[in-house]
């Protein structure tokens, strides 16, 4: 058998270890220095207390003991107790032990079964008897993974090395063989690398094995791959993993020795097709060579920004699962590499977040990689080209190629036609809704206009209020497709007071609230908050689930449609002022005209020009065209969110002349409220950060009455 140990001569050798020790082989109820579960625990691993006892394993409950043999600087709790492997190196001595803790710590949900000392190289573990067996080349060799089954295996009769796992045979950061393995004699020895049943399954291990492997060919040695046998399936179905140790223990060292001589040649380093072996790729190369690969326009089209991934694609920068990038990475280093971990792909992945990287300080839309062009706020990107708006009207140099140097979340998913024809259709069923009202359809135009592009400075938000089958879900359906489905989104108003309502507003310019109903559990202030931030251009923090927070202004308008006039409480009157409102008076309801939609949507081109046109009115009035019926409904709305305010204009004189007694003021606020029919009246307290709110200039004073002092507003009077 090619110097091989037949199956006698192979439990012959099982006394190697027995003359290791003057010990008897007898089992005992115990042994010195181990507790009792710990025996046990060996002795299931098919070891023997003769074989426990040369090699020194011992039991160990003080925590600070490890804690020193560990290199650690204080002590963990629940590393004790703990079973320790001592090592012995070639020379005889023992300066270096692992731990087997009975309750591991957990790195990633998955426990550390095994602690190595920190600061040290990787060591061999040799079972006792084994130095002799190094120096003789017509000795196997059987290398594996693990204190207990190189024990094992060495007691059933065959020397075995073994390592602190699979890629124990190297230091880290180093493809070379540890030193302890280059002292031992490999020139034309048969070597096994006997590694756990799961290694079919697990990438990870077989690129240790096949790198293991030419190691030790390099060296000379004949070196031969076992595969041991999956175990009975689990309850699950799924097969069991097994070790040597189990194998030996299940089957004998009679099976042992048929594996090993139906053992397989490794996978060669170098494939088939002259691929290299993943683990010698250099990240940093491969992430550059990724990126250049992908190029258009001379930069790059993956980007990372605020711990996001995003791709360019058809004119605009789209966020991207990180599982779809690492599926694009894995699928390009399968080109040229083999072997490859998850190690390797992500330190690929961290290379090309750092060679891609976006500064946080860019805002879109902006210019990038220094490019320069027309004003990054006044480009529409359309399907087929970057439109610059100011300069359509001119009709000279207005279009320009799309760009990733351009670097933008939002792009309309259809071309821009510059002779599109005028928007009959479209105009016809903007008299119908209006009839003798131009000003709501100009407030319209503008607002399609205003939408166009992320620029929110005009803070304001449009309500959009009518009876049912009104037009308001048509107007919606063009303004939605008209900007493109996927630069809009639809929550709810009650969405926006949750934790995550503000994560689908990212990268969106409209947000349309179809339905501005809220519930009596909604958080009112939160929602008014959210519409006030979000529509005045603040800086936003947004939690995402399972993602790091996203920080940034929201290029996002709010479009609200209701049958009725939303009650919002606002006692400062900042949400009404934000609102510019249009007002549908018809409805259609039984003479709906059902392929309306699909009509208009033919003369969306058209339609495109017509807000063009909006946009540019605007930006020579500088603010939107207000109808008056609007200008109703808002006074509506501010008198819905701020009882007290109405109570002011009702019931109150306001100037720096006047004063009243707190308590007189608030008897009358609380007298009106009945009369209103307010089913809540707010407390005193309550009730005077309201008129603060709605009255900034409000003052205090406290003059004497009749001896006492009395707390007076200031600036205010009962009629």
């Amino acid at each position: 058998m090619n110097g091989g140990m037949t199956p006698q001569t192979a439990i012959e050798g099982a006394t190697v270890i027995e003359k290791a020790t003057s010990q008897s082989a007898a089992p005992a109820d115990h042994l010195p220095k181990l507790l009792p579960h710990h025996l046990a625990q060996l002795r299931s691993s098919g070891l023997k207390d003769t074989t426990i006892t040369a090699a020194g394993i011992y039991s160990e409950t003080n925590p600070r003991q490890l804690t020193v043999m560990l290199g650690w600087r204080k002590p963990t709790k629940g590393l004790a107790p703990a079973l320790v492997f001592p090592f012995t190196g070639l020379d005889g001595r023992s300066s270096y032990c692992r731990i087997r803790p009975d309750a591991p710590r957990k790195v990633k949900k998955k426990p550390v079964k095994y602690e190595s000392p920190r600061g040290q190289a990787n060591r061999i573990y040799l079972p006792p008897g084994i130095p002799p067996f190094l120096v003789n080349v017509e000795s196997e060799l059987v290398f594996t993974e693990g204190e207990k089954k190189a024990l094992a295996a060495t007691q059933a009769g065959f020397p075995c090395v073994g390592l602190v796992g699979v890629y124990g045979f190297k230091a880290k950061g180093r493809e070379a063989l540890l030193p302890d393995l280059e002292c031992v004699t490999m020139d034309g020895r048969r070597v096994f690398i006997a590694f756990d049943s799961d290694l079919e399954r697990n990438l990870d291990v077989q690129s240790a094995e096949t790198r293991f492997a030419k190691l030790l060919s390099d060296r000379g040695a004949i070196v031969r791959c076992v595969r041991l046998p999956d175990g009975p399936p689990d309850a699950d179905g799924r097969p069991t993993k097994i070790g040597l140790d189990d194998f030996l223990l299940a089957h004998g060292p009679g099976e042992l020795r048929k594996l090993l001589d139906s053992a397989i040649e490794p996978d060669a380093v170098e494939g088939a097709e002259g691929k290299q072996l993943a683990a010698l790729l250099d990240p940093a190369e491969e992430a550059a060579a990724f990126l250049e690969a992908d190029k258009h326009d001379g930069v790059f089209r993956l980007r990372h920004y605020r711990g996001s991934m995003l791709g360019w694609i058809r004119g605009k920068y789209v966020e991207l699962p990180l599982g779809d990038v690492r599926a694009h990475v894995v699928r390009y280093l399968n080109r040229d590499h083999h072997h490859l971990t998850s190690s390797v792909v992500g330190n690929v992945l961290d290379q090309i977040r750092s060679q891609a990287l976006l500064p946080f300080s860019v805002e879109p839309p902006a210019w990038i990689d220094g490019a320069e062009g027309w004003p990054a706020d006044e480009i529409l990107v359309t399907k087929n080209e970057m439109v610059h708006l100011p300069s359509v009207e001119s009709g000279a140099n207005y279009t320009r190629p799309l760009t990733p140097k351009f670097f933008t979340f939002s792009a309309l998913d259809y071309e821009f036609q510059r002779e599109a024809t005028k928007p009959a259709l479209w105009e016809w069923f903007l008299e119908s809704l209006f009839g003798d009202d131009p000003e709501s359809i100009e407030l319209l135009r503008q607002w399609f206009g205003y939408c166009l592009l992320p620029n929110t400075r005009m803070h304001k938000i449009l309500l959009l209020v009518g009876p049912k089958r009104g037009g308001k879900g048509t107007i919606c359906r063009i303004l939605t497709r008209l900007l493109g489905a996927t630069n809009v989104c639809n929550p709810t108003l009650g969405s926006l007071a949750d934790r995550f309502g503000l994560w689908p507003l990212i990268g969106k310019l409209l947000a349309v609230v179809s339905d501005a109903r809220i519930s009596g559990r909604a958080d009112q202030a939160a929602i008014v908050e959210r519409l006030l931030s979000v529509s005045g251009e603040d800086s936003q923090t947004i939690d995402r689930k399972n993602l790091l927070p996203w920080n940034g202004t929201l290029p996002t308008r709010f479009m609200i449609c209701t049958n009725d006039v939303p009650r919002l409480a606002d006692t400062s009157g900042a949400l009404a002022s934000r609102m510019i409102v249009i007002q549908l008076r018809q409805s259609f309801y039984g003479k709906e005209k059902l392929d309306l939609t699909d009509q208009l949507l033919g003369e969306l081109p058209a339609i495109l020009l017509w807000a063009i046109g909006g946009w540019q009115t605007l930006q020579q009035q500088k603010r939107f065209t207000e109808p008056q019926s609007g200008l109703e409904v808002a006074g509506e709305l501010a008198d819905l969110g701020s009882p007290v305010s109405v109570f002011l204009r009702e019931r109150c004189r306001l100037g720096p002349e006047y004063s009243v007694p707190r308590q007189v003021l608030y008897e009358a606020y609380q007298q009106w409220s009945q009369e209103k029919g307010r089913g809540h009246v707010e407390d005193e307290a309550g009730f005077g950060r309201q008129l603060r709110a709605a009255y900034p200039d409000l003052g205090t004073s406290q003059p004497r009455v009749d001896g006492e002092k009395v707390r007076f507003h200031v600036g205010v009077q009962l009629v």
